[in-house]
């Protein structure tokens, strides 16, 4: 084998197993945040539940939170984010603007669910919210911060969303705090949707995939290892006696 093929096989082997080790500690970072996540959801549950009236404004940490609500849904429309399976069926989550009754402002509520066949075409009419002023209750979670405002699409003359992030929540419920309330894990939601089930707390399968990754990054270099011996016997052959 010529130095240069030799040295562009070393360094391919290089950048692959670099590859498949840094995707092993992206895994294993991934797994650390679920279970920092997890921990703040587990602690929530054993606080007093809040009343949204007056936690919304008081600047404290609201993320897994149980918190209940007097008040109504709002008439500005619903948000729709696409991409969702809920008991193997594809869909759409339907958030919904809530105005608590107190005046202390509104909030994003994850409503439900809505069959869709491939999880992005908003049906012909979402059921819409029980109304006048209702009580709901469900945990607190964090509308995330992103550089895609929610990956927005346009069909059939409806926007859905992949996510819902700040710049969304804000620009659609101005004024809303950097939180949104899932309902309850009932079998419907208000209006007759089907209710979300609340994020698992398992660790998920973020470390077997680490493991996997460092694994293909040893048998990476034991592959290049082998083929540079095979491409260059004399130098794997020991030298004879003399």
């Amino acid at each position: 084998m010529s130095p240069i093929r030799r040295a562009a096989l070393i360094g391919t082997v290089l950048l692959l197993a670099a590859g498949a080790v840094r995707l092993g500690f992206w895994q294993l970072e991934r797994r650390e945040a679920r279970l920092a996540s997890n921990a703040i959801f587990l602690a929530g549950r054993e606080l007093p539940v809040l009343d949204l009236a007056q936690a919304l404004g008081d600047g404290t940490s609201l993320e897994g939170r149980l918190g209940m609500a007097r008040g109504q849904f709002g008439a500005s429309g619903d948000l729709l984010l696409r991409g969702r399976v809920n008991k193997k069926s594809p869909g759409l989550d339907v958030m919904t603007p809530f105005v608590l009754d107190s005046g202390a402002g509104q909030l994003w509520v994850l409503r439900g669910f809505v069959v869709s066949a491939d999880a992005a075409t908003p049906p012909d009419s979402v059921p819409r919210p029980t109304p006048g002023s209702i009580t709901v209750r469900g945990v607190l979670l964090a509308i995330p911060e992103t550089s895609d405002s929610g990956q927005p699409l346009d069909r059939l003359g409806r926007t859905t969303y992949r996510r819902l992030d700040r710049t969304v929540a804000a620009a659609r419920l101005p004024g809303s705090p950097a939180y949104y309330l899932l309902l309850d894990g009932d079998s419907t939601g208000p209006g007759g949707l089907r209710g979300v089930v609340p994020p698992s707390l398992e660790d998920g399968p973020h470390f077997s995939y680490a493991v996997q990754w460092f694994c293909i990054a040893i048998a990476i270099l034991a592959f290049g290892v082998i083929a540079l011996r095979r491409a260059d016997p004399a130098r794997a052959r020991p030298p004879l006696a003399p």
